[in-house]
């Protein structure tokens, strides 16, 4: 027996030198000599893991409720609630983090409990009815730790990565999401092909949640300290000095005035925020309108199967992976303005096309162009986002953003939604090309200024 497992145990030493000599080799492999290395490791694992779950949920949550029955209105609601969260707890999130003395900890526990959220979908077929309202319920309840986590992870980026490397970390993190969902949406593609409905969608969001959960341990070997966690995570605007009034209390008279001073006020002093933020405005209109629709246009309209969504979604996530690797270094050298003009005219021409494809073979080249597109755009627009936010009040800026984008995210799926019962599906995907390019046309003449210039 002891010889058996010395035997056993030789392979299993090589096998596991030989994967860590091949991950050592990969571009984005850090030196765990450092804190930035070794923080970068584990940001980098626990990104891994949990693209796996987020491949299976955005690529197949949808499809789920389809199967249940679920009407277009409902796909609607099942993609705008979230976002709706988003807009309304985006700031007392951060402002919760902020009050934590060790916010680690509650970090966490919102990542598991998102994961469980995703964990208790598998029960939803065993209701006697209302199985898509359900659905949509959890959807929902998801997105209030997500909204904790992720806020909390983008504004700890800064704290984590040097400026000169942060480009090249974000690139790769994305990278890492990409690859991971490009993986998990064509095996669990074909998994779903190997059942009947509703079990495939319980074993393959079953199996998701448990391997996303191995993310955490990276998440919490993460190492920054308490006082640049809580004043990164501080989305809240911070208090003007206002005069004192009798016993040492600020005076109303003053307070109105001097908040009003230190909030809105302020913002729009900050011009290049102001019209970034005018024009992501737009543009995500176009992108959010028919967010509920595709899934919709693949299945019911284009007759695809489980089999189909997942070999487009696969080949979505691999253009995404492929765009990360290209334009991350063409945004170095030519800078983040011509990266998303020039990528934002990419995603634009994907929504018109979607329109025209007639079978749904036609939605794999199509699927190549908006994954490659969108991979550069969705750096740049990154990019220009903290470039544009002043530094010293950056996450209350970036939570100003998000909460604003959330707005189109939570709007744009319910009305396209509801235009298509009236028009049909493809019309709004050409409407929401419309509202791409018009937002495009924002960025040529509103973005100016070094800020948006070639990194060095």
């Amino acid at each position: 027996m002891k010889r058996t497992r010395k035997l056993s145990a030789r392979p299993a030493a090589r096998g596991t030198r030989a994967l860590r000599r091949l991950w050592e080799r990969m571009p984005w492999y850090t030196s765990p000599d450092t804190v930035e290395g070794r923080n970068l490791h584990n940001l980098y694992l626990d990104t891994i893991w949990f693209g796996v779950l987020s491949g299976l949920t955005s690529t197949y949550v949808a499809v789920f409720a389809l199967r249940l029955g679920a009407t277009t209105s409902q796909i609607g609601w099942l993609t705008a609630l979230p976002a709706l969260v988003n807009v309304v707890w985006l700031i007392p999130a951060a402002r919760l983090i902020e009050r934590q003395r060790r916010p680690m900890p509650i970090i966490l526990a919102t990542g598991v409990l998102q994961r469980l959220g995703y964990l208790a979908m598998i029960a939803v077929p065993f209701l006697q009815t209302g199985q898509v309202e359900a659905l949509i319920v959890l959807g929902t309840l998801v997105a209030v730790p997500a909204a904790v986590i992720n806020t909390a992870i983008i504004a700890l980026i800064p704290e984590l990565v040097s400026p000169e490397h942060r480009g090249s970390a974000v690139s790769v993190r994305w990278l890492l999401m990409a690859a991971a969902e490009t993986a998990a949406a064509l095996i669990g593609g074909q998994l779903l092909g190997l059942m009947p409905v509703p079990l495939n969608y319980q074993v393959v969001l079953g199996v998701g949640t448990v391997l996303s959960l191995l993310s955490i341990p990276y998440l919490r070997r993460i190492r920054v300290s308490d006082t640049a966690l809580r004043s990164t995570a501080s989305f809240a605007v911070a208090r003007p000095v206002v005069p004192k009034g009798k016993a040492g209390r600020p005076s109303l008279r003053h307070t109105l005035p001097a908040y009003r001073a230190g909030t809105l006020a302020g913002v729009l002093k900050q011009r290049g925020f102001v019209r970034f933020t005018t024009a992501s405005f737009v543009f995500y209109w176009g992108i959010y309108l028919p967010a509920a629709l595709w899934s919709i246009l693949r299945v019911r309209e284009l007759g695809a199967s489980d089999g189909w969504i997942g070999l487009i979604a696969t080949i979505n996530s691999a253009s995404i992976i492929v765009g990360y690797l290209y334009w991350g270094k063409v945004g170095a050298r030519r800078g983040d303005r011509w990266l998303l003009i020039v990528t934002a005219l990419g995603v634009t021409l994907y929504a018109f096309l979607t329109a025209l494809v007639p079978s749904i073979a036609w939605m794999i080249p199509t699927s190549i162009l908006g994954g490659v597109s969108w991979a550069g755009c969705n750096l740049a627009l990154f990019n220009i986002m903290l470039a544009v936010c002043p530094s010293d009040r950056r996450p209350t800026y970036i939570a100003l953003y998000t909460s604003l984008i959330n707005v189109t995210a939570f709007a744009g799926p319910l009305l396209g939604a509801a235009l298509a019962g009236w028009a049909g599906l493809r019309p709004i995907f050409v409407i929401s090309a419309v509202l791409r390019l018009a937002g495009l046309l924002l960025f040529v003449w509103l973005l100016r200024g070094k800020t948006t210039g070639p990194r060095t």
